[in-house]
């Protein structure tokens, strides 16, 4: 009760509106702001509270089996992950990636709670990490909103985005049988523009101003484009970033 009370003190300090005559209404606000976030932060850790995340719907699952493949990230199982949630990050909470539906799932006295896709900004599950982004006019080189693994970020970024489908099949003494089918895309943000990427001749189109080097640099590392998307793209991309900079 006295850290509740403590950290409530804490809370209300940080927010209490303070006269601050120099500043401009902008800079008075990202400063609330900062300190509204870093605040609540502060308070959700010393009450070990993650009630913020459970402010949310029941995730209704899958009512049939699934022949082959999983709807969900590497397992079915629940693991101790962090997710950004409303700006806050949340270490330690139990997670759980479909990314057939594309929703975020944790779970709360034994309830599978499905998080508000749009308060989500990031979350990582077994080293793997994710960000939400935003496909807009500015970002049309995206086919939808939605969760991208992040494989390499620097001066640019190579996302992975998995497309998980279900195909359905009819068999005459089991019925309707379902799997799962998957595709990976890959895409690269420079700047502020995004650029899918399904061949070798796309990748050294991304990197026309340096096309031959690049060319070089894959021969000298034995990179296959076919053989190894991901860790093609995530080398090359570093290489070309240290050419640049």
């Amino acid at each position: 009760m006295i850290r509740r009370l403590f950290v409530f003190y804490l809370l209300t300090a940080f927010l209490s509106p303070v006269s601050v005559p120099a500043q401009s209404a902008a800079e008075d606000s990202i400063s609330y702001q900062s300190a509204y976030t870093h605040t609540l932060a502060v308070y959700y850790r010393q009450l070990g509270d993650q009630s913020p995340l459970y402010n949310a719907r029941l995730y209704p699952g899958y009512g049939f089996p699934f022949r082959e493949g999983i709807p969900y990230f590497l397992s079915g199982e629940f693991r101790q992950e962090s997710v950004v949630y409303d700006g806050i990050k949340f270490d330690n909470v139990p997670l759980l990636y479909d990314d057939l539906s594309g929703v975020i799932i944790s779970r709360d006295q034994g309830y599978w709670i499905q998080l508000i896709n749009e308060r989500v900004r990031s979350f990582t599950i077994s080293g793997h990490h994710f960000i939400r982004v935003l496909a807009d006019s500015l970002n049309n080189g995206l086919p939808a909103t939605g969760y991208y693994e992040v494989l390499y970020q620097g001066h640019s970024t190579v996302f992975k985005k998995t497309i998980k489908r279900i195909k359905e099949e009819l068999s005459p003494a089991e019925g309707i049988l379902r799997s799962i089918d998957q595709t990976d895309r890959y895409y690269i943000r420079m700047g502020k523009a995004y650029f899918p990427v399904k061949s070798k001749g796309e990748l050294l189109n991304i990197f026309s101003d340096h096309r031959k080097q690049v060319q070089q640099f894959m021969r000298k590392k034995k990179l296959r484009y076919r053989r190894a998307r991901a860790e093609t793209l995530i080398q090359v991309t570093a290489w070309y970033d240290q050419l640049t900079k």
